[in-house]
């Protein structure tokens, strides 16, 4: 009889062969797709670096551009406020930032004028000094406003109260509300004094008393200095308060800091003295996370239609050996500002480790200083 086997049925599956092949598949598939996610990632994370960088130097470049336009805004003519000088007067501080070695305006300055420089009075920041700027300009919520009494046993003003002509109501809880710290600027013809605000009585009536931070409430009585409160009373008509016109002025700082977050230094702007109350480092408003470099310097006229430029206004080109001579050079002869400024990311990349950097250079012209009102 003929024989009868069986076959048993091939069993389902893949063979080493197709197994291997379908896992090189894989492996391929993914490395591209991780690799296409890396570089996303990194994309990603380069982006918002510079992008935050970026930021970081337009906003606080901007704010610091917009202040320099309105320098001198409002100033007597010569763009110049005087300040208490004299044999015996105190030298008049000057905000700065912590460290600095430019605390106060030299004890010969006799008037502010719209422009100071500051040539390496900033931080150290990764061992290179940075610059310094203090600019005057004039508020215009209260500008040339009228005075109804003028008390110098009492150190105060009284502002005229609406509806008299040039009237300002300094306590209503308006932008023209008067505080501590504020500095009034008082004008009488041709003469002027600089005052920083010590007390308001809720009313119309402020007081500039002697002490205050930055020394520029000082009087003479045997009238022998210049730039004070008392004798700028004096001026005729002597002791008429009509004669006289306050001006609140808002003197405005930029500098670098690397106190607040060490490691992080930031561009500072510092509003008048601040408040005397807190640290140095704590006085000024952060305009600019991770800036590294400040520095300006200044194109300047000497009076005979001759320009110079880029000069750094440093010790040596306030004497008659800087760029201005045989001449020294004046703080009163800039009329652009050339500004430098240099920043990083706030994070390293993770690729390397390493910051983004940029920077940005621009040039101010100082419209106030170029131009004259004549109907002014």
């Amino acid at each position: 009889m003929p024989r009868i086997t069986s076959r048993q049925p091939r069993s389902a599956g893949f063979t080493l062969i197709e197994l291997l092949v379908a896992m090189a598949i894989v492996l391929v598939i993914m490395s591209v797709t991780l690799t296409a996610l890396s570089n996303a990632y990194k994309s990603n994370e380069s982006a918002k670096a510079i992008t935050g960088l970026n930021n970081n130097l337009r906003i606080g470049t901007d704010l610091l551009v917009r202040d320099l336009i309105q320098v001198g805004q409002g100033l007597p003519t010569g763009r110049i406020v005087e300040v208490p000088n004299g044999a015996g007067a105190l030298q008049i501080q000057r905000p700065h930032p912590q460290g600095s070695a430019c605390t106060e305006w030299p004890d010969d300055t006799t008037q502010l004028s719209a422009v100071t420089p500051g040539p390496g009075c900033g931080q150290a920041i990764g061992g290179v000094a940075t610059d310094m700027v203090t600019v005057l300009a004039a508020d215009s919520s209260i500008d040339r406003a009228s005075l109804s009494a003028i008390d110098l046993v009492a150190q105060t003003v009284t502002f005229a109260s609406p509806p008299a002509a040039d009237a300002v109501d300094i306590s209503n809880g308006g932008p023209d509300d008067i505080r501590v710290g504020d500095l009034i600027m008082l004008t009488k013809g041709t003469s002027s004094t600089l005052l920083y605000v010590t007390a308001v009585d809720g009313g119309q009536t402020v007081t500039f008393a002697g002490g205050d931070p930055m020394n520029l409430n000082q009087y003479d009585a045997t009238m022998t200095w210049t730039g004070t409160f008392n004798q700028l009373n004096a001026v005729a008509p002597a002791g008429d308060p009509a004669a006289t016109q306050a001006t609140r002025m808002r003197m405005i700082t930029y500098y670098l800091d690397d106190t607040l977050t060490p490691g992080n230094p930031r561009l500072i702007r510092h509003m008048n003295w601040g408040d005397p109350n807190l640290a140095i480092n704590q006085r000024g408003r952060t305009v600019g996370f991770a800036i590294e470099n400040l520095q300006f310097t200044y194109d300047l006229v000497d009076g005979t239609s001759a320009t110079l430029s880029n000069v750094r206004m440093d010790a040596t080109d306030l004497t008659v050996a800087g760029a201005c001579a045989p001449s020294a050079c004046s703080p009163n002869q800039v009329r652009k500002v050339n500004v430098f400024v240099s920043a990083r990311s706030t994070r390293t990349f993770s690729q390397n480790n390493r910051f983004f950097r940029n920077t940005l250079t621009t040039q101010v012209s100082l419209r106030s200083l170029a131009l004259v009102d004549r109907y002014d």
